[in-house]
Order: structure tokens, then sequence, then C-alpha cells
């Protein structure tokens, strides 16, 4: 067995940050008469969106009858690559893995082969080689196309600078490193790009945290007398941006835009505290991750696309204004 897995078993225990469920119904029994096990390793669970995402993900494993069990590796590679591990051990045969970065724990990809089970991606990505529906692991990835959102939040940016020139841009980053950092950055410049007037003029990192984005603010806006938008890369930040900018008296000159479209972030699309967001679903992108991981376990008929040379099942994002805001509620 691989070297990470051999180093599970001590770990089994301790590494699992949340209870496992079992999923109640009628789904495919194993020849021993027990449900199939999966593991569901998340990067970071006490954030509002991956709370959101695991409800979602117990409520599909339960409707497909199989036993699920979740892990939180509250921002450390290393800590779940141990949980994986840990959930191998324990008998899972599929696992839906949302990296804390897609290099550290890239290793888990032949951990699972080594145990003979199905590895998937979920929302973020690896950065190995995808093997397709009946390849190795990782077999595909499910979730938004990164670059797509990242993009769509740049096509806001320039429709909120339309006829300002220039038009003075600060981007708070999310976690560096992580997949929705790297492609929705890159995303952003393929949207603005044909955009002469509009310019980056600093970034800074938040950590998807909405505390850290408090601080981040207040730094952006001392460091720069002129802001005309202010971007983050998740809605929280956004929110969190928007309050500062708003105690600091400079709301009318700052237009904020987010990325996700989370309850709180819609209700400020809708009162204007945020010019906007891109909106995805928590709820569809868990959901189609569980589904999509038990059709491979069962040898069931899956849809891809290819992304990014990743066979993919996609899963959908709108951009978001106070003029849509209503067909867009938040849901996380």
């Amino acid at each position: 067995m691989h070297k990470l897995a051999k180093t599970a078993a001590a770990t089994a225990v301790a590494a699992l940050a949340l209870a496992g469920c079992s999923a109640a119904g009628a789904g495919t029994e194993s020849g021993s008469g027990a449900k199939e096990k999966i593991g569901i390793a998340l990067p970071a669970g006490n954030q509002t969106f991956w709370t959101g995402w695991q409800n979602a993900a117990r409520d599909a494993a339960a409707k497909l009858g199989v036993d699920a069990s979740f892990s939180d590796a509250k921002g450390d590679a290393n800590t779940q690559n141990d949980q994986i591990n840990s959930l191998l051990v324990g008998g899972a045969k599929g696992i839906v893995i949302a990296s804390v970065d897609p290099k550290a724990n890239a290793s888990v990809a032949q951990a699972a082969s080594d145990a003979d089970a199905i590895l998937i991606t979920g929302n973020r990505t690896l950065e190995v080689p995808y093997g397709g529906l009946e390849g190795a692991n990782p077999r595909v990835h499910v979730g938004f196309n990164d670059v797509a959102i990242g993009k769509m939040q740049g096509e806001l940016v320039v429709q909120a600078c339309k006829d300002i020139n220039p038009c003075q841009v600060v981007l708070q980053e999310g976690t560096l490193g992580s997949t929705p950092q790297i492609e929705r950055s890159a995303g952003l410049m393929e949207g603005i790009k044909e955009a002469s007037n509009v310019k980056i003029i600093d970034k800074q990192s938040n950590d998807f945290d909405p505390t850290k984005a408090v601080e981040v603010t207040q730094t952006l806006l001392q460091k720069h007398p002129k802001v005309d938008v202010m971007l983050a890369q998740t809605d929280p930040e956004a929110v969190a941006a928007a309050r500062v900018i708003k105690e600091q008296g400079r709301q009318d000159g700052i237009k904020v835009i987010g990325i996700g479209g989370s309850m709180e972030g819609t209700a400020a699309v809708a009162s204007g505290e945020l010019y906007g967001t891109v909106w995805v679903s928590a709820k569809q992108d868990a959901t189609a991750a569980v589904e999509t991981l038990v059709k491979i376990m069962r040898k069931e008929s899956v849809t891809t696309t290819t992304l990014s040379d990743r066979p993919t099942v996609e899963v959908s994002a709108v951009k978001v204004t106070k003029e849509n805001v209503g067909q867009y509620p938040g849901e996380w």
C-alpha cells in the first residue's frame, strides 16, 4: 500500500474532524450486506459555503442510500492527506476531495488507487492528470468552471467601470495557491483584458476569511486614496469589505463585487451594498459531486465535458446585479 495509506490506521479516529453520517435509503449494497461507504474531504468546513455544501452532500448521500463520512482539514493540506487515508482505512470505496492545495494533496490520488477506491475531485481540483471515468484517479472533476466565474466577475468590473477612466480596482484574493484563487484570478484578467480603462492597482490575500477581509480592506483603503472598485473572490469577504467601506464613508465612490451568491451576498446586492456577484449553488455543486461519485462506483452513465484538460461535470454560474438578483436567491 502507498506510504500515506500505511500510516493512516494510527490516525484514523483522530484525523476525522467531522463525525461520519449514515445515509438512509435503498441504495446498492455490497456483497457483505453493508451499504457502500464513501468519504468526503472538505478543506474548511467552518466556512459558510462549505457548511451549506456539506449539508447538501449529506442529503444527497441519504437519497442514494450510501454511508457517507466527512472530514474537515481546517485549511491544512497535510491534515487532509491524513484524513483521506483514514477514510480509506475505514473502508471508503469512493472519495470526493475538495483540496486544500492542488499540489500538496496530489498524492491522495495514488493512495486511493492503492486502496482500490475511486477518487474524484469536487469544487477544487488536484494538480495531476485525470484518468477519466474508467481510468486512473482522480477520475473526473465536478464543480464550477472557476476560470469562467472569474471572467464573469471581470465582466461585472467592466460594467461597473463604464465611463470611469482610469478605473482603479483592488483585488482581495482568496487562499493563495488554492484552485479558486488561481483560476478565478486568471479568469478575471481574461474578463478585463479588452477594457483599457480598467487598472488593477493592488491585490492582497484574505484567505477566504471575512475577519481578515476587514483588515485587508482597511489596509487597502489607507494605502489608496482613490479606489473605484473592490473585488473579493467570495461573498462573505465582499460583504465584510463593503461594510468597512461604509464605515469610512466611501460607499458612494467604491463599488464592491463578490462571488458566490450567498444569502448575505444576494441581500447585499438587492440593497445596493454590493454592486454585483457571480451566483453559484453550493447545493447543486455538492449534489452533483456525490451523485457523480456514486454513479461511477455503480458503473452508471456519467456525461462529462473537457475543461482545462480535465473530464468535468460542470455546475453552472450566473452574473447577478440588482436588476436580476430576485431570480437568484442565496441558499448558503
